[in-house]
């Protein structure tokens, strides 16, 4: 029996290159050797203000790429989030047997008290215990696998807690699950601040490819991204974070080594080592966007379609043995 991996995105922005190198491209790689779940994650969506036809578009926007991208409903059980019956039923279940003390300890939490002057009176209650609905959208499926960024694995670790607390106080048998991160390229820097992540939601474009970019915008912004001065290419993430940014997503995108990377272009400046990266950028932005165009509403309404009766069928089944557990049956 393969292996269960689930693995959501949230629907907000719009996906970058680092949501391509760090998740996407993976679970293309891996759709053939085990069983994913994938999903829009839209009730994520609204843990902040969002207008309402925003997230709908967010939400075709993020279906359309994942299929553009390679993602193969043939293999993969693709799906939103709120088509199916048994998330928030789930999450509801997890937060009798959480505390208010695990989830002030989570980093994004205190990252937002930081910024609110450690007032909670303007921060919505969602921030706090979403990561007990993402808990909830991994145990749905029992996965074995969770495709995640290493900043998203403190969020795991409390899963991991809640299924344990599940499996010996109700007698359950969850698995527990594992965090799968990318041995490579799982953490993308911003163009500018090579220093931080590169994120949908940063103020500054330029700052961040979108899978969505017009190729000649994004070879601009890798022509303009921030290096150094020493104009030779190695990889130095502490010296050279600009440049071992750009060897990475280079790396990745060709299917080659950093050693490769930089043993190919040891004797070019940096300008040469730029446009190398802009071009192999842009080709991968205009396949994805090829494919991405052609989509209609009902591709993307069969893709949904497709393994929906599957994955409730799933869900419910984990949530009935959750009920039964909690004395509910």
């Amino acid at each position: 029996m393969k292996k269960r991996i689930v693995s959501g995105i949230t629907a907000t922005g719009n996906l970058t290159l680092g949501n391509y190198i760090g998740s996407i491209k993976n679970l293309v790689i891996k759709q053939n050797e085990y069983d994913i779940f994938m999903f829009v994650a839209d009730l994520h969506g609204i843990t902040l203000p969002i207008d309402p036809n925003e997230l709908r578009e967010n939400v075709r926007k993020q279906l359309a790429t994942f299929i553009a991208c390679g993602i193969d409903v043939n293999k993969t059980k693709l799906f939103k989030q709120s088509d199916i019956q048994g998330h928030t039923e789930m999450f509801y279940y997890l937060t009798t047997i959480s505390n208010e003390g695990q989830l002030k300890r989570m980093t994004q939490f205190k990252d937002k008290l930081i910024k609110n002057n450690n007032k909670t009176e303007q921060i919505p209650l969602g921030l706090l215990v979403y990561p007990i609905l993402m808990a909830g959208d991994i145990l749905l499926y029992n996965a074995e696998g969770v495709i995640v960024g290493l900043d998203q694995k403190q969020h795991l670790e409390l899963t991991r807690d809640l299924a344990i607390k599940l499996n010996s106080k109700y007698n359950l048998n969850f698995k527990i699950p594992e965090p799968i991160i990318s041995s490579f390229g799982s953490k993308i820097m911003a163009l500018k601040t090579p220093t931080k992540k590169m994120s949908k939601s940063d103020s500054d474009l330029n700052e961040t490819i979108f899978l969505l970019d017009d190729p000649k915008v994004a070879k601009e912004k890798i022509m303009t991204s921030l290096t150094d001065s020493e104009n030779k290419v190695y990889y130095d993430k502490d010296k050279k974070p600009g440049i071992s940014n750009l060897l990475t997503i280079l790396s990745v995108i060709k299917g080659i080594t950093i050693e490769e990377c930089v043993n190919e272009f040891k004797n070019s400046n940096y300008k040469e080592f730029k446009k190398s990266v802009a071009e192999a950028v842009a080709e991968l932005l205009e396949t994805i966007q090829k494919k991405y165009y052609s989509l209609t509403d009902e591709d993307i309404q069969n893709a949904l379609d497709k393994n929906r009766n599957k994955i409730q069928q799933e869900a419910s089944l984990n949530l009935e043995k959750v009920m039964k557990g909690f004395g509910m049956r």
